[in-house]
Formats: structure tokens, sequence, C-alpha cells
């Protein structure tokens, strides 16, 4: 899995990310990132379906919107296929500025206590990086509408996430990594990712 760099734009960090995501370009407009997605699906073999294409075009824009609304500095998608079944499903790796009510070591473990207070269903820990140490929050959702890139599965969906947040030092913020997919069978895939590319975090 060769990185490439992935620099943010609000963050004093650097991180790298595994080149087959197709990154969200933040400094562009929605139309922009559209009209990238739909010259990279209209070329892969097989071709999606017209209803596939509307159906991620549709699907990126609204998360463009949201991830930007939410303070993302990073986003990107890998496109996957689950075993046995016929649709492409989406692997959403994202990295948000979150502000954050302390700017030394005590953060990650209150964080870590509010966090598990909040979510009682989610697994809540706390983890060393190379960086530092940060809390870890996996939680799985049901989705009402899916979030399969190219095919709407009529009906509910479960998503499984990961959040890695980061202190950021001498900042009152942190770095929010989060790994989501509703291809829950290649779960552990996920993790490999969102682990790997927290090891590479440098501050500026």
């Amino acid at each position: 899995m060769s990185p490439t760099a992935a620099p943010t734009t609000d963050l004093p960090m650097s991180f790298s990310v595994p080149e087959q995501f197709r990154e969200i370009d933040f400094s562009v407009s929605a139309e922009d990132n559209t009209n990238k997605l739909l010259d990279e699906l209209t070329a892969l073999d097989p071709r999606p379906s017209d209803e596939q294409i509307a159906h991620a075009v549709l699907a990126q824009q609204a998360m463009y919107e949201m991830l930007a609304a939410a303070g993302a500095v990073w986003a990107g998608i890998l496109l996957c296929a689950p075993e046995g079944e016929g649709h492409l499903s989406s692997i959403m790796l994202t990295v948000t500025a979150r502000p954050s009510e302390l700017a030394n070591e005590q953060t990650v473990h209150r964080l870590a206590r509010t966090m598990g207070a909040i979510y009682p269903d989610a697994e809540v820990g706390v983890v060393r990086l190379p960086c530092g140490d940060a809390v870890v929050l996996t939680e799985e959702a049901k989705v009402e509408k899916p979030v399969n890139l190219l095919a709407d599965g009529g009906g509910p969906t479960l998503v499984r996430q990961m959040h890695v947040f980061v202190p950021i030092p001498d900042r009152c913020a942190m770095a929010d990594f989060a790994v989501a997919t509703e291809n829950v069978p290649q779960w552990e895939e996920c993790v490999d990712i969102v682990g790997a590319v927290c090891k590479t975090i440098e501050f500026a």
C-alpha cells in the first residue's frame, strides 16, 4: 500500500494516506468534484449503470456539503467490491478539525470518559500512537438510506465507523481521523487503513 502525502489546510500537521483513495478536493467546488467523479466512473470496466452513476453523484454532492460544514480538512473514498455481492461499496476516510477543552495531556483521558458516557454502546479506549496518546471510538449505526456509493440497496443498512481523536500540541483543538463503511465483513481492513494513516501523523 503506497502512501501519498496529504497535508491538511487548517491544522499544523501532515499525514499520508493510501494512494487508492480518491480525494475530495475542498479547494474546488462541488461541481468540479462531481465532474471528476463522473470521468472516473464512466471509465470503469464494467461501466456502472446510469442509475448507479446518478446515485453516486447525488451521494457525493450531499457528502461534500456535510463534510465542508463539519470542518473536514481532508476526505477520500475507496471503492471496493464485497465478496459475493454484485455492487460496489465504499470506504470513507475523513479528517476533521474539532475544538478541545484542554491543550495538555489531560485532554485524552477526559475525552475518553466523556465519550464513554455519551455513547454507552460504543467501544471507547485510549491508544498510544507515535505522535502521542489518542482516543479511539468504534460504533455501529443503522442508516435508513444506505451509503453504498453505487447502489441504493432498497432499505436500511448497518454502517460501522471508527474515530481516532488526536490532540494538537499547544492548541485547544484535535484532529478526528475517521473511517466508515457499510462493508462490515471487511471491517478489519478498514481498521488497518486508519491505523496505518495515524502512524504517519507528524506535527509542524
